[in-house]
């Protein structure tokens, strides 16, 4: 277990390694030296904004609760990729025809550019996503406090791991994000710190994966015998509530903000979706 101060130099370290690649990603673009940003692998990894601190431990919850119903997370946006492919197509056409920088600019737009219809959807979107966003602060603050070492000097303070945490996140929303106002807004800083996080996200379950498999079970027959000897292999099946929640994961990939941004704002050519699928 780490102090709560080391805990935080890894944290610094790594954030900084993140603002680090971002400036340099938006230094190459600039200089249109960046051809690996518009790559689809690069596009690919950026969807990986889906898989958040709160969905991680979403995940794990509802495989507690419900056994393999975690699964229709993933099962929705994995379903819009492969099946609804003209639809992903025509959004990210849309997006580029008439210039789409929101999802409430999108909506809009299908009604004759109505001001107040995204007004609207702008509000929705905001009072949505303000306690998604407590959820998300509130996992990160129980990361500190799990990893820190219990009792140690420095313990962390949850209210104020919080609000460091906020303005850590405001801090790079506004250098990568907000500070330009063209209209095509694009951000390739934003798109490869979010890639490069999705390959350590990828490592992190990978590393967790095989701990658990070989190091806690003894390999994948034993796991198995295992779940099917646990509570989890006795869950209820539901077809409806797995039905709605697959459906409400498939609108979330579509809805959600940040996904929109990623997913048609941050598009540069639409070919890359098929990789993606």
């Amino acid at each position: 277990m780490l102090s709560f101060n080391g805990l935080v130099a890894v944290c610094v370290i790594y954030v900084a390694c993140l603002f680090g690649i971002a400036f340099l990603a938006e230094k190459r673009a600039t200089e249109g030296k960046a051809s690996w940003l518009n790559s689809p692998i690069t596009y690919t990894l950026s969807l990986s904004i889906y898989t958040t601190a709160w969905t991680f431990y979403g995940a794990v919850g509802s495989a507690v609760r419900n056994g393999l119903e975690f699964l229709t997370i993933y099962l929705g946006p994995t379903l819009v990729f492969i099946g609804w492919f003209w639809l992903l197509r025509k959004m990210v056409r849309i997006g580029r025809a008439q210039r789409i920088t929101s999802i409430a600019d999108m909506i809009s737009s299908r009604y004759g550019k109505s001001g107040g219809l995204a007004a609207l959807v702008t509000v929705l979107a905001v009072l949505g996503a303000t306690p998604y966003i407590a959820l998300q602060l509130q996992s990160v603050t129980l990361s500190f406090s799990v990893f820190a070492r219990p009792g140690a000097w420095g313990t962390p303070d949850a209210g104020q791991t919080a609000i460091w945490v906020a303005a850590g996140l405001a801090l790079f929303t506004i250098v990568f994000g907000t500070r330009s106002l063209d209209l095509n807004e694009r951000h390739p800083g934003l798109v490869s710190a979010i890639a490069v996080e999705a390959v350590v996200k990828l490592f992190a379950i990978l590393a967790v994966g095989v701990f658990v498999v070989w190091g806690v079970a003894d390999g994948p027959s034993d796991m198995l015998a295992r779940i099917e000897a646990s509570p989890l292999a006795s869950a209820p099946w539901n077809g409806a509530r797995w039905l709605g929640v697959t459906m409400l994961a498939a609108a979330a990939i579509l809805c959600l903000p940040r996904m929109f941004q990623v997913l048609v704002v941050e598009n540069s050519d639409e070919r890359h979706l098929a990789t993606a699928g």
